[in-house]
């Protein structure tokens, strides 16, 4: 029992993840096409821009104390208590002429001074003047200045600040770089003319201090734009998008953090502009990826080693407990099966075995009483991922699994002719949680119909476009069509689920209904719980999941993502339900639908385009999942 519910929430796993494939799919279609940089890829941030969004400037002024080196200007309080011999307090701002005036001592110049160096002449001046007395220095208000922070920030302009402020203090009042500022080339202009060059990686990547600054009144600070950026993702300890010097992957790994321990290194790909060619794919050889020479805008993709265990077999069947093993070099069937683990009406004449070979199944007969007996022609070698079935002489049992919120998930048998309200019925009823709307259910039968299906559309659709290649001269038509067809054999590899539209609200309206059909065997259903998202997919400015809302509208959800592309096509936007139907009503919107906006083809050039975005939707709802 435990084993088919384990085989039931994989299929249902399996089949969530290739609704998010294809919705992904159809979503890039146009970018694939037509050109790529480095912010197609929602899951890379640019190195920083997080820090300076999230970032709070130094607290304020009355928090600081001066350090001994400050440099004192006009505008700047010194607070000199006396006593001893006599008790005052002088509260003493320097004047524009750099000076303070005390009674009894004069003016004591001190611009241009460090606060170690004006504490020490004022008390001197005190000590000639008096005896018996102590004197003790400190600093009042300090005087503000108005620098220029400009280049790429965000908020570039005039700005006022405390002098000691550092560089990062600074950024953030503009906002920090935008998309295009770099963080390594922050230039610092002085007034005296002096130049500095700021790089902050350091600072954000290993916590190393950076230079401070005294600034002076008029000083700049340019943001200079970035340079050299490259992008890498999936199994590093910090994907994003980082400025490099170097120019390497030992450099670009280094500021990522390195690879995570479920990294492939064997699979490592770096997708590049090429002027000529478009969008390439470069596959690395394990001795060249410290050394590898990257380029602008590459992104470097470090695929996970696959979580499925490759190297078992199992047995299945009419077996006391289906089970998995590892697989080793040299194991027999006799390693995995031993004639007690048979049930009494299992067929002792007859098993197979399940292979893949050269993505092909095969099927290997053989008998379990000859293995038993130790006859060694039938006591086959296996290899990784073959599956033993045992059959049973008795007549199969049909079987259904249900499974997600009914009160008693699990597997069922079920009688000829029974119904989906029965089947319902016996597993508890839903629960509370449950969305009936978004009933997901599976046949095997229709999946293998579906399939054919698929594949005709393919070939034809291929056979047009492979005519056509040979006859354009346009070469932007050329390179359109090419890219079209590799589209169609990735479009080919999707494999369908079987998914049946089923339409119900709840358990009472589909008894008797025409959706309370008859059940197969292999039949899966999952109820899942009410979603509370609606899904905009196509041609907007940033496809993304918004959380449902009774009175939006569907302008609403489209302002959300930042509004239509220029090629969105307005009249033509359609719905895909939860329930896996599709319809035009833009009026009526429910939690887990998906909002599709078309691409609208424009010019005789773009004709092929057309095709394409046809192939996507029609391929993706054919099978059932284009959403969630």
């Amino acid at each position: 029992m435990k084993c088919k519910i384990c085989y039931l929430l994989s299929k249902i796993m399996r089949f969530l993840d290739l609704m998010k494939f294809v919705t992904f799919y159809l979503f890039c279609a146009i970018n694939f096409l037509y050109g790529n940089t480095l912010f197609e890829y929602p899951e890379l941030k640019l190195f920083g821009q997080e820090f300076f969004e999230n970032y709070t400037p130094s607290p304020k002024i009355y928090e600081f104390s001066l350090k001994d080196d400050y440099i004192m200007g006009p505008g700047d309080t010194l607070i000199i208590n006396v006593w001893g011999f006599f008790e005052q307090e002088y509260y003493k701002d320097i004047e524009p002429d750099g000076s303070i005036f005390i009674s009894g001592i004069g003016k004591i110049y001190l611009a241009g001074k460090t606060f170690l160096e004006a504490k020490k002449i004022i008390e001197d001046k005190f000590y000639k003047k008096y005896k018996n007395i102590q004197v003790s220095v400190s600093s009042g208000k300090i005087r503000t200045i108005n620098v220029y922070i400009l280049g790429e920030v965000k908020k570039p302009g005039v700005y006022e600040i405390y002098p000691f402020l550092n560089i990062i203090d600074i950024l953030a009042l503009a906002g920090g770089p935008n998309k295009n500022g770099s963080l390594r080339k922050i230039e610092i202009n002085k007034n005296k003319g002096e130049k500095e060059i700021i790089d902050i990686y350091p600072l954000l990547l290993k916590g190393e201090k950076i230079k401070v600054f005294q600034f002076q009144q008029g000083d700049i600070i340019f943001v200079h734009q970035s340079e050299n950026l490259v992008g890498i993702t999936g199994a590093v300890k910090r994907p994003g998008i980082y400025e490099l010097k170097n120019m390497d992957m030992k450099e670009l790994l280094e500021f990522a953090g390195n690879f995570l321990p479920i990294a492939d290194i064997s699979h490592i790909q770096i997708e590049r502009i090429d002027r000529e060619k478009g969008k390439i794919l470069i596959d690395l050889k394990d001795d060249e990826i410290y050394n590898f020479k990257l380029k602008v805008y590459d992104i470097v993709k470090v695929p996970s080693l696959s979580p499925q265990t490759f190297y078992q077999v199992s047995v299945q069947g009419a077996v006391k407990q289906a089970r998995v093993y590892g697989w080793k070099e040299g194991i027999k069937i006799s390693d995995v099966l031993k004639e007690e683990d048979l049930l009494p009406f299992a067929e002792m004449e007859k098993a197979e075995i399940i292979r893949i070979e050269n993505g092909f199944r095969k099927i290997i007969t053989f008998s379990p009483k000859n293995v038993f007996l130790g006859d060694r022609k039938e006591n086959l070698n296996l290899l990784p991922q073959d599956k033993i079935v045992i059959y049973s002489k008795e007549r199969p049992e049909k079987k259904v699994f249900i499974t997600g919120e009914v009160k008693y998930p699990g597997e069922y048998i079920i009688e000829s002719g029974e119904k989906l309200s029965n089947i319902i019925k016996r597993a508890g009823n839903f629960t509370s949680f449950a969305y009936p709307k978004g009933i997901v259910f599976l046949r095997e039968t229709v999946r293998k119909q579906k399939q054919k299906e698929i594949e005709k559309f393919v070939k034809e659709k291929k056979e047009i476009l492979e005519s056509a290649l040979k006859t354009t001269t346009n070469p932007e038509e050329k390179q359109v069509i090419e890219k079209t067809l590799i589209t169609l054999e990735k479009l080919a590899e999707i494999e369908p689920t079987g998914r049946i539209i089923v339409k119900m609200e709840n358990l009472e309206t589909i008894e008797n209904s025409i959706y309370d059909f008859p059940l197969e065997d292999g039949d899966i259903i999952y109820i899942p719980k009410k979603p509370i998202y609606v899904s905009i997919i196509g041609e907007v400015n940033n496809s993304t999941n918004v959380i449902y809302e009774p009175q939006f509208t569907i302008n609403d959800y489209i302002q959300k993502t930042g509004g239509f592309t220029k090629d969105a096509d307005r009249k033509n936007i359609f719905i895909v339900r939860v329930d896996g139907s599709s319809d035009k009503n833009i009026e009526k919107i429910e939690p887990g639908d998906t909002i599709v906006i078309p691409f609208e083809p424009r010019g005789e050039r773009l004709r092929f385009v057309k095709d394409i975005i046809q192939i996507f939707y029609q391929i993706a709802v054919s099978v059932g999942v284009l959403l969630k």
